[in-house]
């Protein structure tokens, strides 16, 4: 809705408990812009759009407007003005009761599996839950549809057509939605909708979405930096928000900023912050007439000890993933830490858009829109570092060579190396994740001009090194040719990089500093192999050019320029828990590396070597790594069809969660806890390990 909600009576309108609305809510949209307003979930985003006051759909399948605060109840009313496209062989209406497998309606914006649908067709005709009228009605103009449910019965009407069918008891619960549907997966009919009213509705304000959408913030050495995300607004709206803080009983503006055309964020940067004390913080925004908040706390800087979340590769399925942020929420992170594929390209459903960019980008946005729906509640509060991987880019796997594009007919398998999507919308992702990192170390940009965000973070007594391990890695195409060679020497190509020559410097000069007495390594993936199957039939699998394991000579350098400081590196990407031990030039000379499983993990991975799991292993590349605990899978959990189980169940047996990581710098003791999706941690967990003074090495 956008402006106001008017309230009026329908002819037998249904009363009922508080929870219930008495009278109609009349849905009134204003303007024209791409996003309908923060009462509503459109699918996809592309789809729908408000024309001059009007909402206007693409018909296709399941292509819904959702009401985020009104959910059905026993007894129902809807009524909706639409107009038909001429000749459309498509139909519009209503979709009610929209239920999923996870009782959560944001879930069922997504994934429901359950439903009805009551529409008119472009024949005329009505249809209701599979069934069709046989009156026609003009649609030479407006026509109002009114739906009916009472007394174990549902009726649509248009004009003097009308059709009705039973309907169990209970059956119209669930999500509330305009529908513009189709058989073909999309097509070019065009409906308009206008005056939605809704009676008897479950009622719930609070559950609006935007038009500040949510916050995440970084506090490093004194510099607040803060981003906000929104919607794709109207060319009449306001471009500009503005951060405030709390000053006695009142409100105090500490920054403005434009909100970046493209990634439609804002960002904001304040120096000489008081990182002593909890300060309570507002962006505030107007729009259409009202002024809007979003409000959370700059947590104070812990001085010890600092407890660290770790996700990484949500596929997806168990959106919003209530219980595992639950349980993350148990734990009380003084940091997150996101370590890419916060969505994949099939996030949301509908497949993606990759040109126009204007397209592809409100395509990346409703994805990433799913993802801070998620964890908001938890950002809102505490610092977070997220940073891409090569599904937020939307390549399935990304050698970046530098910021190259990957020319036309060369994207299969991205091995050549280099961006398939442009500059600007690779820029427009990054602000949307890492805007509020602090500022790039180096900061020029790669090829294309495509940005960096590779930087340094103090907080906690722990010294970050943010690390973009795809960026630079080199294409295998672009050094083998089409075919990889066998041999491990041979594949270790002369020239080939991983982390580049910017970062292994910057590492160099990191791990020389002496700002913290404890460092992390934070980057999308572990500098080894610690899986042995993978596929859909988890069958064994012995080199993976992906990880990064490979250039093997590029990761000695990596390992080697951090050796000084002994980090603890933090990942995630490979869908399997590991804390492992690297080996440099010997068993256990290298540093800590902690990688998490995905939240919800979709292609499988295992770690199931010959004889123990845990010890001295070498992997595919030949690398020495000291596998110290691992979670894993459980076996069979790959052949589960989604559609048989419960979302969250399926995540849990595939071995999805999450990590803690607790760093005592007095102490120098850090410790790791793995926990699995619903409850408990993975065999081996939690490991507790103590750093000898000044080398990292482990004594205990």
């Amino acid at each position: 809705m956008t402006g106001k909600i008017s309230r009026r009576r329908f002819a037998g309108g249904v009363a009922g408990a508080a929870a219930l609305a008495r009278t109609a809510l009349a849905f009134e949209w204003k303007g024209t812009r791409q996003w309908i307003g923060p009462e509503f979930w459109p699918n996809p985003l592309p789809a729908w759009r408000v024309e001059d006051g009007v909402v206007v759909a693409l018909a296709g399948q399941n292509r819904t407007l959702h009401s985020l605060t009104n959910q059905g109840a026993a007894d129902l009313e809807m009524r909706v003005e639409v107009m038909a496209p001429k000749d459309a062989a498509s139909w519009a209406g209503f979709r009610f009761g929209a239920r999923g497998k996870l009782d959560d309606y944001r879930h069922a914006l997504i994934l429901s599996d359950q439903w009805i649908d009551a529409a008119i067709g472009g024949d005329g005709r009505l249809r209701l839950d599979g069934k069709v009228g046989e009156e026609r009605v003009a649609l030479d103009g407006w026509v109002e549809l009114a739906l009916t449910v009472r007394g174990g019965t549902v009726e649509l009407t248009a004009g003097n057509a009308r059709v009705s069918a039973s309907l169990p008891a209970g059956r119209s619960r669930g999500n509330l939605a305009l529908l513009a549907g189709a058989a073909e997966a999309q097509t070019s009919d065009q409906w308009r909708f206008r005056n939605w009213r809704v009676s008897g509705v479950e009622t719930h304000p609070g559950q609006t979405f935007g038009p500040i959408l949510w916050s995440q913030y970084t506090l490093s050495r004194g510099v607040l930096k803060l981003s906000a995300q929104f919607p794709p607004l109207g060319a009449g709206d306001s471009k500009t928000a503005v951060l405030e803080v709390r000053s006695g009983a009142g409100w105090k503006k500490i920054g403005d900023s434009p909100i970046e055309a493209l990634s439609r964020t804002a960002a904001f940067r304040v120096e000489k912050w008081k990182a002593s004390r909890d300060t309570a913080y507002r962006v505030v925004y107007r729009w259409q007439g009202k002024d809007y908040e979003w409000a959370g706390t700059i947590r104070r800087e812990p001085k010890t000890p600092l407890r660290v979340a770790v996700m990484s590769c949500d596929n997806g399925y168990a959106f919003p993933m209530p219980t595992l942020v639950k349980n993350v929420a148990a734990r009380n992170p003084g940091l997150l830490y996101f370590a890419g594929d916060q969505i994949y390209e099939g996030y949301g459903g509908f497949g993606f858009a990759r040109e126009p960019e204007s397209l592809a980008m409100l395509d990346y946005l409703r994805k990433y829109f799913q993802f801070g729906w998620t964890w908001r509640e938890l950002l809102r509060d505490r610092p977070s570092v997220v940073i891409p991987d090569d599904h937020d880019v939307f390549q399935g796997n990304i050698w970046g060579q530098g910021g190259r594009k990957i020319p036309k007919g060369r994207e299969a398998g991205f091995t050549y190396g280099g961006y398939v999507q442009t500059a600007d919308w690779v820029n427009a992702v990054q602000r949307t994740q890492c805007a509020h990192l602090p500022d790039p170390v180096d900061p020029a940009p790669v090829e294309q001009g495509i940005e960096v965000y590779f930087t340094d973070l103090l907080y906690g007594g722990v010294q970050f090194a943010i690390l973009e391990d795809r960026k630079f890695k080199t294409g295998p195409e672009s050094v083998f040719g089409k075919e990889r060679p066998q041999d491990l020497k041979a594949l270790d190509a002369e020239g080939a990089e991983l982390l580049g020559k910017r970062q292994e410097e910057f590492l160099r000069r990191w791990s020389r500093s002496k700002d913290a007495p404890l460092k992390a390594v934070l980057s999308q993936t572990i500098l080894c192999k610690v899986t042995t199957h993978s596929g859909p039939e988890l069958r064994p699998s012995r080199i993976d050019l992906d990880c990064g394991g490979w250039p093997q000579s590029g990761r000695r350098r990596a390992l080697q320029a951090c050796r000084e400081a002994q980090p603890v590196m933090m990942h995630g990407d490979q869908h399997v828990g590991a804390l492992v031990r690297h080996g440099i030039d010997d068993w256990e000379d290298g540093p800590l590396a902690f990688m998490v499983p995905g939240t919800a993990n979709g292609f499988p991975r295992a770690w199931w070597p010959d004889g123990s799991e845990t010890g001295r292993h070498l992997d595919g590349f030949g690398h020495r790594m000291t596998v110290m605990g691992v979670a894993n899978p459980d076996k069979g959990s790959n052949t589960i069809p989604r559609a048989s189980i419960h979302p969250e169940e399926l995540a849990h047996r595939k071995g999805s969660g999450f990590g803690i990581v607790t760093f005592d710098a007095k102490a120098r003791v850090v410790t790791f806890a793995m926990w699995r999706y619903k409850d408990g941690q993975f065999p081996g967990f939690p490991q507790t390990v103590r750093l000898k003074q000044g080398t990292g090495s482990i004594v205990e």
